[in-house]
C-alpha cells in the first residue's frame, strides 16, 4: 500500500489534489490510500509516534503551524528521511527555508492537473522501488489492514481455503484474505512450488517425497496431486541440483 497525506488549510485544493491522486489509482496495482490533514498542529501530531506516509504534499502558508514548521518536525526524526516532502504554494520564495527540511519537489498553485499527476506518479514509482528494494527475501501480506513481512526462509507451506490463505511459518499461523494464485506469483520459483490446488510449498522445509506427496521437516504430510506431479518432481530435482552444486 503506498500511503499519502495532503496537508492544506485549504479546501478546494485538498478536494482537488485528493481526486488527482485517487485518479492515479488506475496506474497502479498497489492500492493508495489518502489522508487529509487541514492544518500543520493536526499533521503532525498524526507523525508523533512515527509517520506512516511514503508521500506528503504540503501547503506552505497556514495559520498557526506553516507547512515548514511542519517540516522541521518530520525531519526532526531520521526515520521520516526517506518520506517524499512535496510543498504546495502559490509563492516560491521560500526555496532557502526549504532547505533544511529537505523537500522532495515543489508544485506551484494553481495547481496544473496534468503536470501534478506527472509529479505524482514519478514520486510513486520511486516509492515502489524502494520498497521492492527492501523486501528482496520477504513475503508481504495484509491482515486486519496492516502489512506484515515474512521472511522467505521462514515459511514452511501456504494453504488455502476459497478466499483465505493459511501461512505457516517456523514460528506461528497467519491467516489472511488472499488466494494461492495471488502469492504464488510473490514467491520466488526457486524456493516455492505449487504442490496441490490448496498448498504451495517451502523446497528446503521436505524431508521426503513419496507417490502420495511430501513428508515435511515437522512431520506433516501434504498431497501432491496429479496435476502439479510432473512439474513439482521437475522442479525439485533443480532445486536438488542447485544445492549440490
Amino acid at each position: 500500500m503506498i500511503r499519502i497525506a495532503v496537508c492544506d488549510d485549504d479546501f478546494p485544493t485538498t478536494e482537488l489534489i485528493e481526486r488527482l491522486i485517487l485518479e492515479t489509482q488506475r496506474n497502479f496495482t498497489r492500492k493508495i490510500e489518502v489522508s487529509i490533514f487541514y492544518s500543520g498542529e493536526s499533521f503532525t501530531k498524526a507523525i508523533q509516534e512515527a509517520c506512516a506516509f511514503d508521500i506528503i504534499f504540503m501547503d506552505i502558508e497556514m495559520a498557526d503551524m506553516d507547512g515548514i514548521k511542519a517540516g522541521y518536525v518530520l525531519r526532526g526524526n531520521d526515520e521520516n528521511d526517506l518520506v517524499q516532502l512535496i510543498y504546495v504554494s502559490s509563492h516560491d520564495e521560500y526555496h532557502l527555508q526549504l532547505f533544511d527540511v529537505q523537500p522532495s519537489g515543489f508544485i506551484k498553485k494553481p495547481i496544473d492537473s496534468e503536470i501534478f499527476k506527472q509529479k505524482l506518479i514519478s514520486k510513486i514509482e520511486k516509492v515502489i522501488r524502494k520498497l521492492q528494494q527492501g523486501k528482496k527475501n520477504f513475503l508481504s501480506l495484509q491482515q486486519k489492514g496492516k502489512e506484515i513481512l515474512i521472511p522467505y526462509r521462514n515459511i514452511i507451506y501456504l494453504e488455502s481455503n476459497r478466499r483465505r490463505i493459511i501461512l505457516y511459518s517456523c514460528n506461528d499461523q497467519l491467516d489472511y484474505y488472499s488466494t494461492l494464485n495471488e502469492e504464488e506469483q510473490k514467491l520466488p520459483v526457486s524456493d516455492f512450488v505449487r504442490i496441490h490446488q490448496s498448498y504451495i510449498v517451502n523446497f528446503y522445509f521436505i524431508k521426503e517425497i513419496s507417490n502420495q506427496g511430501v513428508i515435511l521437516l515437522n512431520g506433516e504430510a501434504l498431497p501432491i496431486s496429479a496435476k502439479y506431479s510432473a512439474d513439482f518432481k521437475k522442479k525439485y530435482l533443480k532445486f536438488r541440483g542447485s544445492l549440490v552444486g
